[in-house]
Parts: C-alpha cells; structure tokens; sequence
C-alpha cells in the first residue's frame, strides 16, 4: 500500500449561507449587524440563529458549522496528510464538492472558520484570487462520485466491515470515503444511492463524525506507512543487540 493516496469526503455537511426566507429574523439581523455583513453572507450557524431556524425543513441536521470545522482541523493535521497520503473534500448542504488542498491551514478560532466558509460559498473558492487553497471540485455529488468510479459510504446499517477493510479497499479502487456531518438523522437517500459500498463500522453503534474520522486515519497512516515516513526509526547501533 506504500505510496497511495485515500480520498475522504465530508458528506452532507451543514455548511450553508442563511436563507434568504430569514433575512429579517431578528436572530440573523443581529447577528450580520455584530459582523458587519449582510444578512445574505452570514453561515447558518445553529447557536445564533435557533429561533430563526424553527420553520426550516430538515432543521435538526442544519447549521452546524462546528462539526466541519472540527473535523477538518484532525484532517488536515493527520500524519496521513502531513506526508501526502491524502485527499480532503467537502460535499455541503446544496450539494456542491469541494476539494480542500493538503497545505490549507484551517483557522483554529470558528469565527474566522465560519467567515471562511462563507467567503466559499459565496465565490466557490477561497482565498477569492490567487492560489485557491479550497475551491469548487464538482457542481454534484452525482458528477463528484463519476470522477473516481465509485464511493464508500459509513452508514450505521451498512455491511460490517473494519476500518482497515474499509481504507484497503479505498486505497485498492481510488473510491472516496464518504463520513457523514449531521448531527442527527440520516443520509438523504439520494445521497446513500450513489454509494457503490455502504459499510458499518463496529456494529453500527453511533459514533461522531471525528471518532469515524480518527479510525480511518489510523487505519490508512498504517496501511500507507505514513507514519514510518512521518517519524523513522533511528538507525541501529552496530552491536547493539549483542550481549554485552
């Protein structure tokens, strides 16, 4: 497995502007007021805008930008990332695919987080010139899963499987891992139809997205050698194990 490369995808993730059916909720008008933005250029975020969340069909798997943001900081931080064996990518709440590139920093503070996020959103790329460090991959999860051939999805009524099953095979097809972002609920089934594989990990108990995350880095980083690149061993003395 030495020198492959495993694709994981953030799927369904709550990252989503605010919309335009809220613009004059006083939840979102405070809180674009606080940020000097426009009401428009604010990221959903469940903490601020509870209240003004109450109408929003499928509101219980909205507005939690946290998740993301946590997720991508114990991603982009891996050992499995630090030595090139790995490909991020986001798939958010209209469905678009974004790819996030191995050298991007993600901010440790969430407000700058969320401001990012919205900065993407807005201009399907970010920084919004120069160099793209997270920028648009596909129009469709539909489009995304054609460019690879496949997907692997980690859904709690999956077939068993071990995480190192499951990122052998990744690594073995080039398919993407999707790990799911809601908080609560389901994969949409539009969404679980497009998984060419759907796997359980640990008999289906639930788990959080960077519990499921963190298994499958351990697994791949194993499977890859990326941790003997990361840290070698040192180099044996001469006569080291001879009895002294």
């Amino acid at each position: 497995m030495q020198g492959r490369v495993l694709r994981v995808v953030l799927l369904e993730s709550p990252l989503e502007l605010v919309p335009r059916s809220l613009w004059g909720h006083p939840q979102v008008r405070r809180y674009a007021e606080r940020f000097g933005i426009e009401p428009g250029e604010a990221l959903l975020d469940k903490t601020y805008h509870y209240h003004a969340m109450a109408s929003l069909p499928q509101k219980w798997k909205r507005g939690r930008p946290d998740i993301v943001h946590f997720s991508l900081l114990l991603i982009q931080d891996s050992i499995l990332n630090l030595t090139g064996h790995l490909e991020v990518y986001i798939h958010v709440y209209d469905g678009r695919v974004f790819r996030v590139e191995p050298e991007t920093r993600i901010p440790k503070h969430f407000d700058r987080f969320k401001g990012l996020m919205a900065q993407l959103l807005i201009h399907n790329r970010v920084p919004p010139s120069g160099k793209p460090l997270i920028h648009l991959y596909a129009p469709s999860l539909r489009e995304f899963v054609e460019k690879f051939g496949g997907l692997i999805i980690l859904w709690e009524r999956g077939e068993e499987a071990s995480p190192v099953d499951v990122v052998r095979e990744a690594l073995e097809t080039g398919w993407p891992v999707g790990v799911g972002m809601f908080p609560r609920g389901d994969f949409k089934r539009s969404t679980l139809r497009k998984a060419t594989r759907l796997y359980r990990l640990y008999g289906g108990v639930p788990l959080k997205a960077w519990t499921v995350l963190h298994e499958i880095l351990c697994a791949a980083e194993e499977l890859t050698g990326a941790r003997r690149e990361c840290c070698p061993l040192p180099p044996r003395e001469e006569g080291a194990d001879e009895e002294r």
